[in-house]
């Protein structure tokens, strides 16, 4: 039979397990909740941690385009500024070979190729005729790569740089060369605020400034307005020109034959010719081989233009 000693005894180890269990059971508790949040510090710290790194990563990236990009910008502006001290020289030389040729020290006489209204998606090939005859020319071209739209940015871009660095003339055709009522000609401030809009847009782009332009249409177009117009081109240091020759593509679609001989028959040993193209014309492209052949055989230098030439207007 059992005391009631016993009995204390039991009911004090009993009290005793079951507290044991209790604070077993808490420290497990305290434990696996310590090793969860541990766990969840440690995540979320390699979480955040690789987030920083992939954010890092990626201004590292953005930084390197930036670069190339600003690399790139600085390299189509170098493309003025390298070929200036060439063109300085260059058109020493070719005034010295001018003067020579009008007052009749030689019996060689001068060709200026000009292009008019571009660039063109096609002017490239113009280019590449150009390239392989050695030829340099002129380019009037307007203010495109804003105007056409971005799918024909980097193509128009490769153009404008290969006439500024294969040492052709860049030269300014207004900004629009909208005629019509309303147009360019409307008013002297509107035909001068369109040059002076292309000429910023060239130089900002491409570091080159144009110190020749055409009137879109010939100068006649300028009407009334020609005159008051020279005065203000004067003030900006432009000399414009005409032209004594073309092959009509501005006007009819002829053939290359029909083109070349327009220009090849009707030089009547003029001593400077300006000749007007255009290179968005298949039939021109076809023909100008035979051009440049035609009147190299007729004794023609060719030159691109430039302020100081007496074939310009100043």
């Amino acid at each position: 039979m059992e005391t009631k000693s016993s009995s204390a005894s039991k009911g004090i180890r009993i009290v005793f397990a079951v507290l044991l269990l209790i604070f077993i059971g808490v420290s497990a508790y305290t434990i696996f909740t310590m090793y969860n949040k541990t766990r969840q510090f440690e995540f979320e710290t390699i979480y955040t941690s690789d987030l920083i790194i992939s954010e890092e990563k990626k201004l590292e990236e953005l930084t390197e385009k930036r670069d190339e990009l600003l690399a790139e910008k600085e390299e189509i502006m170098n493309y003025g500024s390298s070929v200036k001290a060439y063109h300085d020289q260059f058109f020493e030389l070719a005034k010295e070979f001018e003067n020579r040729v009008v007052n009749g020290q030689t019996d060689k006489k001068i060709a200026y190729l000009t292009f008019d209204d571009g660039p063109y998606r096609m002017s490239y090939k113009f280019l590449n005729v150009l390239d392989e005859y050695d030829v340099p020319a002129t380019f009037f071209y307007l203010k495109k790569c804003e105007e056409e739209g971005f799918r024909d940015e980097w193509i128009y871009d490769e153009v404008y740089k290969r006439v500024i660095g294969s040492g052709h003339t860049l030269g300014n055709h207004t900004a629009s060369h909208q005629l019509g009522q309303g147009g360019i000609y409307s008013s002297v401030e509107r035909f001068i605020s369109e040059i002076e809009d292309n000429r910023k847009f060239i130089e900002d782009r491409y570091g080159y400034t144009t110190e020749v332009m055409r009137f879109p249409g010939g100068s006649p177009t300028a009407g009334s307005r020609y005159e008051p117009i020279v005065e203000e081109l004067r003030k900006i240091h432009y000399a414009w020109v005409d032209w004594n020759s073309a092959t009509g593509d501005g006007g009819r679609v002829l053939s290359p034959q029909e083109f070349r001989d327009n220009v090849l028959d009707n030089t009547n040993g003029i001593k400077l010719l300006v000749v007007l193209m255009h290179d968005y014309s298949d039939n021109t492209l076809i023909a100008l081989p035979e051009i440049i052949e035609g009147l190299a055989d007729q004794g023609y230098y060719f030159l691109p233009l430039f302020y100081d030439s007496q074939a310009m207007n100043r």
